[in-house]
Order: structure tokens, then C-alpha cells, then sequence
């Protein structure tokens, strides 16, 4: 694992590109492969790859009863463990497919909601309740949410996770076709420490919605690589 992590935080955020990562989790033996961390990852960069077979057949090991069910804080940008059935309302999306009314995605989020509504000031968890808000289609519910975990957790009062719920309010933004706002924030963000990466806005496709705009491609070419 501290393989993966190396090539996750190092080469992969750094350049975009996955294979050093995704070679480090195919060594990982069978064991230590299904545990919560690995599969999370592994789903992370599925979706990423748009590889929809594979992110659907990991999604299934994740929601397994022996790992609880839980993705280990690779949703998003807030580094913090959301139901599995989070993942699918992500991958659905992706597919281009209409969240409304399906109810294992009411049920994913009301299980987030009840999280978030046992720890009140869990910044981290209320960024997650906003993304998932955000791709089911709740517009004022979501900017609302992400809003206030960013007045929770400013990047001023904590330089490592504030970044992150600051992340989030920009794919909120994204998804709910406020790509003005959401390029504000990605102004900001290029620009702080552990803010985002290269390699987070080349391959996330959390960013898709807003993918094909030109001031997307010209803060990739502001944080590509200097050789």
C-alpha cells in the first residue's frame, strides 16, 4: 500500500496519468486487494478511466457486509467515508443517466444524512452530503450545504481538509450549471497549498460538466508540468 500511496500522491497527482498507480494496485496481494482502502481507490480511478464495467463489479465488493459497506474517503474531495451507494449515484451520473426517483440513491443519501445529522460539525461530512446533493439534482440544497461546510472548515483554520470542502463547492458548482462559480473557486484553488492538483483536474471526472470549457484547459495548461 505504501506503493499505491506513492504513486497515487506522487507521480498520478503530479502528471495525470494512472498506470504507475494502477500497476501498484494489481500487485496488491488478494488479501489486502479487498479490503476498504484498495477497493476505494481502485473504484476512484474506474470511474476515472470510465471504465463502467469494472467500477460497477467493485462497487459490488464494496457494499459487501464484511467491509461495512463504506468507500474510505476517496469521494469527492473531503477525505471522508461515504455509503458505497454514494458511488453509484456518481457512476450513474457519469453514464448520463437521470438520479431522480431511483430509490437506492434516496436511500445512500439519507444514510449520508443521518451521519451528518449525528455529527453536526463534521465539515467533512456535510462537503459529502452536498456533492451527493449536487448530483441528484438538488441544486439549492447542495450550494447551501457546500457553502456552509466551507464557513465551517476554512482553508484558514485548517490548511489539510479546508482545501478539500473548498473543492467540493466548486463541483457542487459544476454540477448545477454554475461554471461562473465554479472557476472562482478553481482560481483560488490552483493557488493554495494541497489545493488541487494537475493530475486531480486532468483525470477527475468530477469535473466533467464543466470539461469542455476553455478556462478548463487553460488552468490544466497553468498547472501542467514544467519541463
Amino acid at each position: 500500500m505504501l506503493k499505491v500511496q506513492k504513486a497515487w500522491l506522487v507521480t498520478f497527482m503530479k502528471t495525470g496519468d494512472d498506470k504507475a498507480i494502477l500497476s501498484a494496485i494489481a500487485e496488491i496481494p488478494a488479501s489486502t486487494a479487498k479490503d476498504r482502502d484498495a477497493l476505494s481507490l481502485s473504484l476512484s480511478f474506474a470511474l476515472d478511466d470510465r471504465d463502467w464495467p469494472q467500477a460497477k463489479q467493485l462497487l459490488e465488493q464494496l457494499e459487501g457486509d464484511e467491509i461495512g459497506g463504506e468507500g474510505d474517503g476517496n469521494f469527492g474531495y473531503a477525505t471522508v467515508p461515504v455509503p458505497a451507494g454514494c458511488y453509484s449515484i456518481l457512476l450513474s451520473r457519469l453514464q448520463g443517466d437521470n438520479p431522480e426517483g431511483v430509490p437506492s440513491f434516496a436511500e445512500a443519501r439519507e444514510q449520508l444524512n443521518q451521519k451528518v445529522q449525528a455529527s453536526p460539525g463534521n465539515a467533512l461530512l456535510l462537503s459529502a452530503l452536498d456533492l451527493v446533493d449536487a448530483l441528484l439534482t438538488r441544486k439549492e440544497e447542495a450550494i447551501k450545504e457546500a457553502r456552509h461546510a466551507t464557513e465551517m472548515l476554512p482553508i484558514s483554520k485548517d490548511a489539510m481538509d479546508g482545501p478539500g470542502v473548498l473543492a467540493n463547492l466548486a463541483v457542487v458548482y459544476a454540477w448545477t450549471n454554475e461554471s461562473d462559480l465554479a472557476f472562482e473557486q478553481l482560481a483560488v484553488l490552483t493557488k493554495t497549498p494541497h489545493g488541487v492538483y494537475y493530475g486531480q483536474l486532468k483525470a477527475g471526472q468530477l469535473w466533467t460538466p464543466i470539461r469542455e470549457d476553455p478556462r478548463f484547459e487553460k488552468l490544466l495548461a497553468e498547472l501542467a508540468p514544467k519541463e
